[in-house]
């Protein structure tokens, strides 16, 4: 496994650990994290932890998985599958991902996700839409 693949893997693991710090042990200080295309990236640690603590209690990420991937110089593009359970709404949420992860000295410093953000609308907006 390559270095990049295998940091993605550890950052993984931190997460199904629940290991916040770990987890952002994993980042740059100033990691920016587009975690919703049009919606303004999160810079920095402090502001990953606080998204991560709401989007922990949000969702119980039950998969997270990584099946295709391929690497440019400092970026790694992924292909995988998740599945969160959305605890306000009692339901499960499969979806496919794309991510692009950007590294500096062996560690993540900008990561974006691409995946159908509709699927985290709650069950009255998906039928609407």
């Amino acid at each position: 496994m390559n270095e990049k693949l295998a940091a993605l893997h550890r950052l993984i693991d931190c997460w199904r650990r629940r290991n916040v710090e770990e987890f952002v042990d994993c980042l740059t200080d100033d990691i920016v994290y587009h975690y919703h295309m049009g919606s303004p990236p999160l810079q920095g640690k402090a502001k990953m932890r606080k998204f991560l603590a709401n989007y922990g209690s949000a969702y119980d990420q039950r998969k997270w998985e990584i099946h295709s991937w391929a690497e440019n110089g400092s970026v790694l593009l992924v292909e995988g599958y998740e599945e969160l359970y959305d605890n306000k709404y009692a339901r499960i949420i499969e979806q496919p991902f794309m991510q692009a992860i950007e590294f500096r000295d062996g560690k993540i410093a900008k990561l974006r996700d691409y995946y159908e953000p509709s699927k985290l609308r709650p069950p009255a907006a998906q039928a609407s839409a």
